[in-house]
């Protein structure tokens, strides 16, 4: 009797196994014809896909051309826009200035949310402070209340040309000038700021 018993239970569980092989094949037979349905359309985005790619690519070339043709067309149109572009910056700066504002204009500031969306803003520094605006007679926003406690670096590893970044303890500013030498004298203000910063009050700096 226990052989029986023992013989009917291998008997029922390889009929639930051979019932579950026949639920998988149906299950797989189901997949397939539903994936076979979809494979004209699949090859027809496939192709699209690649159409969009070469499109894309041949639209590059020709606004980096046009963006060229343009750059070649502004300094045979004016000497001045060879060294500084069309920005509206001053390129010189100075730390004495009588009313605070060592250097201003215009700038592409890199945003922190996930978008990392740029957004050209009027930047300044002044008071030992990195500022904006979005237009000139919105209030001050400040970027960095202390040029003391930051340091600032070009960046050359970033899809923008002429980035630089303004680096403080808790966080950091990725901007955008739209020339080297904008540039670089935003980095030499910036540098000059903080030098000037510290001569004015060596003792607070200390004890900071």
């Amino acid at each position: 009797q226990i052989n029986v018993l023992q013989a009917k239970k291998k008997f029922e569980i390889l009929d639930a196994m051979l019932s579950f092989m026949h639920a998988q094949f149906t299950f797989f037979q189901q997949g397939y014809s539903l994936l076979h349905e979809l494979d004209p359309y699949m090859k027809k985005l496939a192709t699209e896909l690649d159409q969009l790619v070469i499109d894309s690519a041949v639209e590059k070339r020709e606004m980096e051309h046009k963006h060229a043709l343009i750059q070649q067309r502004r300094l045979s149109l004016c000497p001045f826009f060879q060294d500084f572009s069309y920005d509206d910056s001053k390129v010189e700066f100075n730390v004495d200035a009588p009313n605070g504002v060592v250097m201003e204009g215009y700038l592409f500031k890199r945003a922190s949310n996930a978008f990392k969306t740029w957004n050209r803003r009027w930047f300044s520094i002044q008071n030992s402070q990195l500022v904006y605006q979005k237009k000139l007679k919105d209030v001050l926003t400040v970027v960095v209340e202390d040029l003391r406690l930051c340091t600032v670096k070009p960046c050359e590893d970033i899809e923008r040309r002429f980035c630089f970044e303004v680096v403080s303890p808790t966080k950091s500013c990725m901007l955008q000038a739209d020339s080297e030498k904008l540039r670089q004298a935003w980095i030499q203000a910036v540098q000059a700021s903080i030098a000037s910063a510290y001569r004015e009050s060596p003792d607070s700096c200390y004890l900071e």
